[in-house]
């Protein structure tokens, strides 16, 4: 499992690249690969040790195309404070749906480790 900056995805009512319809039941993750999509991850949240399921629905956060640290095992691209067009990030490497951020026991932005399965 890798640890990294989770934020909480939110935007009821929009869309994921996916095009899936954002609500607070689906389980749902945001990676940044397309690649990523459609795929399971298992996700813990370090502080809590509460643990949950979902699936990748949308791609993110910042970047579009960060293979190194999806499928490579390297950190997050977005750690260095600037995605791959020049805007400034919050350092994330996963954005979680409102389903995963509750049942993770999430109170703010912070540590997520997650895995494929």
């Amino acid at each position: 499992m890798i640890t990294v900056k989770a934020t909480r995805e939110g935007l009821i009512g929009g869309k994921t690249a996916s095009g899936f319809v954002i609500d607070r039941v689906v389980p749902f993750v945001a990676l940044p690969h397309h690649q990523a999509l459609y795929k399971f991850v298992r996700l813990v949240n370090p502080a809590t040790q509460k643990s949950t399921f979902a699936v990748v629905l949308d791609i993110g956060p910042w970047n579009v195309n960060d293979g190194a640290y999806v499928f490579g095992g390297e950190r997050p691209q977005a750690e260095t404070g600037k995605d791959t067009a020049g805007r400034l990030t919050n350092g994330a490497g996963i954005d979680l749906g409102e389903h995963v951020w509750a049942t993770l026991g999430m109170t703010d932005n912070g540590a997520v480790s997650w895995e494929f399965l």
